[in-house]
């Protein structure tokens, strides 16, 4: 099978170790915005201009981190009429009750518990906990060793910084930031960023 990953920096590595633990992929390429790197190779595979995305017959998964660019790019490669692949490692743990959108990355350790549902183009980093019946939107980036409580809601385009816990049934809203490390206890508004134990407001995007 053809997979396209969309990016070729930092997080293109992590994403790229999944690739190859899957061993579900025998044609991989690279498409990156800097086209200094077009024409060049990462970890070895090509990396092709952005011009090759209509003529590519295989699957596409955007390595990138930023929610924002992400789900940019990910509307431009559906819109080449490209398929977006799902990538879980062998070492997650999915309930077979739980539902992961297109497009999303599953990391190594991580869990997705009972009934828990993840959106398209999502991230769920290295080790990170999402329980039984959270729903966490589409572009969202639960960062590394996050844990979420039973059935938190986490808006589109939400980014949970590393090691922050979210206590069962708090709702952080669309665009939202949880600061590394903190502790939310009820919810994070939308377009805020909270931060501390607990987490309190820090800053408010009108």
């Amino acid at each position: 099978m053809k997979l396209l990953l969309w990016g070729a920096g930092g997080h293109a590595k992590v994403v790229l170790d999944i690739v190859s633990a899957m061993r579900a992929f025998t044609d991989i390429c690279f498409v990156d915005d800097d086209p200094e790197k077009q024409g060049q190779s990462f970890r070895g595979l090509p990396i092709v201009s952005g011009s090759r995305l209509s003529g590519w017959s295989g699957s596409f998964l955007i390595a990138i981190g930023d929610n924002r660019i992400r789900a940019a790019r990910y509307r431009a490669a559906s819109g080449a009429g490209l398929c977006a692949a799902t990538l879980v490692h062998p070492s997650a743990i999915v309930s077979p009750s739980a539902a992961i959108g297109e497009g999303t990355v599953v990391m190594p350790g991580a869990v997705i518990n009972a009934d828990a549902r993840v959106g398209r183009n999502s991230i769920v980093n290295t080790g990170a906990i999402v329980e039984h019946d959270c729903v966490v939107g589409d572009h969202a980036h639960i960062a590394p060793r996050v844990a979420l409580g039973g059935a938190v809601k986490v808006g589109d385009f939400a980014l949970i910084g590393s090691g922050a816990v979210a206590l069962p049934g708090a709702v952080i809203g669309e665009n939202a930031i949880v600061g590394a490390g903190a502790v939310v206890l009820e919810g994070a508004p939308a377009s805020a960023t909270v931060a501390g134990v607990p987490a309190r407001i820090v800053r408010r995007v009108a």
